[in-house]
């Protein structure tokens, strides 16, 4: 019996610590604006032809971020792909590579009122993530893609500046999450 009321209050305990649980219309508006940017890497029409063409391409479908500007652009109700940090380089075969740093964020989820409570765990009123991606090209059309600081010591954490334009309620997520 007292084991039973130990093990109970630890797992009430730790039900207030974890994130609460994703529901499926924020993963699907999130996962939505990631793909508008995966649709250009993997569209040879909409990628263009080589890293500017690319870049100017991205900026048909996301909004670009300097970095030091307000973010004024991003309406927390409603999803967004944001990418910023852009350079460009060459791989060991001296083929061009853009980098970039993707902030995306769901929007309101219009089925539930912002912040509110689960069984222990508030609900957040949008999700948001962020990684790095790194697009490779070969004969000016894009190759290869890959995404990165996206876990661990590696993470790349997402500047605060977009983080709160979001928005109160707005939680964090790693980006597998969204994977499939």
């Amino acid at each position: 019996m007292v084991a039973s009321a130990a093990l109970a209050g630890a797992l009430i305990v730790c039900a207030g610590c974890s994130p609460s649980p994703l529901d499926s219309t924020l993963w699907l508006q999130l996962d939505r604006q990631e793909n508008v940017v995966y649709g250009v890497i993997g569209d040879p029409a909409l990628a263009g032809s080589g890293p500017e063409s690319f870049v100017d391409s991205l900026g048909d479908v996301a909004d670009y971020w300097d970095g030091v500007s307000s973010p004024d652009f991003i309406d927390p109700a409603v999803g967004a792909p944001v990418f910023y940090n852009v350079s460009e380089s060459t791989d060991e075969l001296d083929d061009p590579v853009v980098e970039f740093d993707l902030f995306v964020t769901s929007g309101h989820s219009p089925d539930r009122n912002s912040g509110a409570s689960g069984w222990f765990v508030p609900t957040p009123s949008s999700v948001y993530t962020c990684y790095r991606l790194s697009v490779n090209f070969a004969a000016d059309s894009v190759w290869d893609n890959f995404r990165s600081h996206n876990y661990g010591e590696d993470r790349l954490v997402c500047p605060q500046q977009l983080v709160d334009a979001v928005g109160d309620g707005a939680q964090y997520r790693e980006p597998w999450e969204f994977d499939g």
